[in-house]
């Protein structure tokens, strides 16, 4: 059974998962919270350089804002996909289109007060690109798991789904406002496929990056009764 930690950074759940070396961390939370971070790691009884990898579930900042500070700090390995890097090299959030009118004017009156860039993350030869679906990469470093590749809410989205049925989604699946869609959607019908691939590789229950964790059945449900917004 694969031990799982999670630390909530403001509204980021970025989760823990024990591996041969240490932990595997996914996503990072906001740029500016490093304190917040490394007081509820503490709370964990978790030393920080006990992190070996870091996936990043997508290049957004609320997902990667530490990361460049904490692949210095812990020396871990990075994991993401090929086509978060240009992004992720620029510090920048490349934004989908918002669920709703209501989701639009909240990220209007945020834009105000945030650019949503992030520290630079440069990647390096020891790092791992996933380009597509990895069945390997997490079995080497000791969890029984896959990598898939779930496009929808960005181009570049990946997803941890454990062999107990445990899902870490990032975005492309939420329990917030507009449950279980992503507040933010690049392609809906890739949101739906990608919905599709975890239930056909046996995803239960669904660990979105915002919000509570809840029954992959959901997904099933919605996927039916689909979408009525113009994405």
């Amino acid at each position: 059974m694969n031990e799982i930690k999670c630390i909530e950074v403001s509204n980021t759940n970025c989760f823990l998962l024990k591996c041969k070396e240490g932990y595997l961390l996914i996503d990072t939370g906001y740029p500016n919270k490093y304190k917040q971070f490394i007081k509820k790691l503490k709370k964990l009884e978790i030393d920080i350089s006990e992190i070996k990898y870091i996936l990043l579930t997508h290049h957004h900042y609320d997902h990667t804002g530490l990361a460049c500070i904490l692949l210095k700090d812990t020396r871990a390995k990075l994991i993401v996909h090929q086509k978060a890097i240009p992004l992720l090299k620029k510090g920048i959030t490349e934004k989908g289109k918002e669920f709703n009118l209501t989701i639009k004017l909240i990220f209007w009156v945020l834009s105000l007060f945030n650019d949503f860039t992030y520290p630079p993350v440069i990647i390096r030869e020891e790092d791992y690109i996933i380009k597509d679906d990895d069945f390997d990469l997490l079995k080497e470093i000791g969890i029984d798991g896959v990598i898939l590749y779930t496009p929808g809410h960005s181009k570049d989205s990946i997803s941890v789904l454990l062999s107990d049925g445990k899902a870490f989604v990032g975005d492309v699946a939420m329990d917030f406002i507009t449950t279980p869609y992503p507040i933010i959607i690049d392609d809906i019908n890739e949101v739906y496929n990608s919905w599709d691939k975890l239930i056909e590789y046996g995803a239960k229950t669904i660990y979105p990056a915002h919000g509570n964790p809840f029954d992959a059945g959901i997904l099933i449900s919605s996927r039916r009764g689909g979408i009525k917004n113009d994405f």
